[in-house]
C-alpha cells in the first residue's frame, strides 16, 4: 500500500510538472514563430509598396539635435577684429547717411504697413514637421537595420489583370532562375493564397487594379533559428523533467511521511485490536452456552449468538484485509478453479431452494489457475453471500466462469428490485452502504467486497461492479 501511495505521488507530481512545462514551452515558441513570421511579412510589405524592390534605406544621421556640426568639424575661427596682417577691420557703418534712426518697424508688418507672411510660412512648416513625423512612424525601415537590403534574399513576380506575366525580377537570390519563380507564382494563384509559406520561401500576393504582384522572400535562416530553439527547449525540458523526477523519488517519502505514518498506526490498531477482540468474544460465547445449558434456549441467548458470530466474522475480515493490505504474500499452486467452483456453489444449492431463488452455475470445466485456493474460495463465498443477500424475492443468482487467452474471467451476478445504472465501484469501498442510514437489517457489514478486492489485487487480478440495466448487478474478476 505503501509503495502504491509513493507511485501515485510521484505520476501525480511528474505528470503536473510536465503539463506545466509543455504549456510554456509551446507558448514560448509560439510566440517566436509568430514574431519571426510578423518580421518577414513585414519586409514583404515593404518591398511591395516598392513595387517588388527593396526601397533604398537612409544613410544613417549623425547630427545632434540642435544642429551643431559633429566632433572634429568645428568651424575655422578666422578672427572678427583682425585680418591676417594683425590691422584692425573697420565695420561698415549700417546708417551712412548720418540720418537718424526712423521708428522701429512693428513686428509682423512691412514698411508699408502690410502684415508679414512669416506667420503662414511658419505654420506651413509645421505642417509639413507633422507629416514627416508620421510618415517616419509608419515608415517600416525605421525598424530594420541598414543591412537589411543585403541579407535579404528575395524575388518578385509582376501578373497583369489578364493573368499574363509582366515582370519577373530574380536578380536578389541566386537559387530561383525566372522559370522557377513563375512556377511558385503559379501555385499561389492556383491555391488562392494571399500569404503563407511555400517551402522555405515565405510569401505575400497583393491583388490592385493593375494586376497582381507576389513577393517570395528566402525564410531559411529565420526558420532554421526557430527549429534551433525547438530543439534547445525540448532537450533543456528533458533535463529539468529527468532533475525533476530524480528530486521528486528522494524527497517523497518524506513528504508523504505524516500520512504513511497515520497509516501505519491504522493498520497496526486493527491489527492488534483483532487480536485482542478475540478471548472477550470467545469468553462470552462460551458463558452464552453456560447460560444457555442452565436455562434452556431463549431469543436472548440466540441474540448474543448472532452478534458474537457477526462481530467475530468482521474482526476476522478486518485483519485479514490489513495483512493484504500490508503486502503478505500468499502460497501459490496450480489447482482447478472449476472445481474449486462447484463445491463452492454446492454450499449455497439449499439457501437458493429455501428462498425461491434461481441459481444458475455455468463454470466451464477444466480451468487452472496459478493462486491460494483458500482466499479464492473466501473471495466466490463472499460474492455470492453478498448476492443471495440482495437479491430479490423470486429473483436469479448466476454463476460464471471462462477460460481467456490471458487469463479466467468470473461473473457473478444477481437481479434486484432497482439500482443505479453504470459503474459501482464505490462498492469496495470500506463499510460503504448504498444507504446513508447505516442500516444493517441486511446482515452484511460492508467490509466484504474491500476483502474480495484486496483479494483479488493479490492476485495481480482486477474486480468490477456495474449494472447495464439497473435491475441486474455483475460483479466481474479477471484474473
Amino acid at each position: 500500500m505503501i509503495k502504491r501511495l509513493k507511485r501515485k505521488y510521484i505520476i501525480i507530481v511528474m505528470l503536473s510538472f510536465i503539463s506545466v512545462i509543455g504549456i510554456m514551452i509551446t507558448a514560448i515558441n509560439l510566440v517566436s514563430y509568430s514574431a519571426v513570421n510578423a518580421q518577414l511579412d513585414e519586409k514583404l510589405d515593404m518591398i511591395i509598396d516598392n513595387e517588388g524592390k527593396m526601397p533604398d534605406f537612409p544613410p544613417p544621421d549623425f547630427s545632434t539635435d540642435d544642429g551643431d556640426a559633429p566632433d572634429g568639424d568645428e568651424p575655422e575661427n578666422d578672427g572678427a577684429d583682425a585680418d591676417e596682417g594683425g590691422e584692425d577691420i573697420i565695420e561698415p557703418d549700417e546708417n551712412p547717411s548720418g540720418e537718424p534712426d526712423g521708428e522701429e518697424t512693428p513686428e509682423g508688418d512691412t514698411e508699408d504697413g502690410s502684415e508679414s507672411v512669416d506667420s503662414t510660412e511658419n505654420e506651413i512648416n509645421d505642417d509639413s514637421e507633422e507629416e514627416d513625423e508620421e510618415d517616419e512612424e509608419d515608415d517600416p525601415r525605421q525598424n530594420m537595420s541598414p543591412e537589411t537590403p543585403f541579407e535579404t534574399r528575395f524575388f518578385s513576380v509582376k501578373l497583369n489583370t489578364d493573368g499574363t506575366f509582366a515582370s519577373v525580377d530574380t536578380s536578389k537570390i541566386a537559387a530561383v532562375d525566372d522559370e522557377l519563380a513563375m512556377q511558385y507564382a503559379m501555385r499561389i494563384l492556383e491555391h488562392g493564397k494571399t500569404s503563407g509559406y511555400m517551402g522555405t520561401y515565405r510569401f505575400m500576393r497583393r491583388d490592385s487594379e493593375d494586376g497582381t504582384i507576389c513577393v517570395f522572400v528566402d525564410a531559411n535562416r529565420e526558420l532554421e533559428s526557430v527549429r534551433s530553439f525547438i530543439v534547445s527547449s525540448i532537450i533543456i525540458s528533458i533535463v529539468g523533467t529527468v532533475l525533476v523526477f530524480v528530486i521528486v523519488i528522494l524527497l517523497s517519502e518524506t513528504a508523504l511521511k505524516p500520512i504513511i505514518e497515520s497509516y501505519e498506526k491504522q493498520k497496526r490498531f486493527i491489527t492488534d485490536a483483532g487480536h485482542e477482540m478475540k478471548t472477550p468474544l470467545t469468553v462470552i460465547s462460551a458463558n452464552a452456552e453456560i447460560i444457555e445449558m442452565e436455562s434452556g434456549e431463549s431469543q436472548w441467548i440466540a441474540g448474543i449468538h448472532s452478534q458474537v458470530a457477526k462481530l467475530a466474522s468482521l474482526t476476522e475480515k478486518l485483519v485479514l484485509l490489513s495483512k493484504m493490505e500490508e503486502g503478505a504474500k500468499l502460497e501459490m499452486n496450480e489447482f482447478s478453479l472449476s472445481e474449486a467452483l462447484f463445491d463452492t456453489c454446492n454450499q449455497y444449492k439449499s439457501i437458493s431452494m429455501s428462498e425461491g431463488v434461481s441459481f444458475n452455475v455455468l463454470v466451464s470445466e477444466n480451468v487452472l489457475v496459478i493462486g491460494n485456493e483458500g482466499e479464492l474460495r473466501r473471495c466466490v463465498s463472499l460474492l455470492l453471500d453478498n448476492a443471495f443477500r440482495y437479491v430479490n424475492d423470486g429473483g436469479t443468482v448466476e454463476i460464471r466462469l471462462e477460460k481467456l487467452t490471458s487469463g479466467v474471467e468470473i461473473k457473478i451476478s444477481n437481479t434486484t428490485d432497482g439500482v443505479a445504472r453504470g459503474s459501482l465501484d464505490r462498492w469496495f469501498d470500506r463499510f460503504y452502504r448504498t444507504d446513508l442510514s447505516r442500516n444493517s437489517a441486511t446482515g452484511g457489514s460492508g467490509i466484504g467486497l474491500s476483502v474480495v478486492k484486496a483479494i483479488v489485487n493479490a492476485h495481480g487480478g482486477t474486480v468490477k461492479a456495474s449494472s447495464s440495466d439497473g435491475i441486474k448487478v455483475e460483479f466481474t474478476i479477471n484474473i
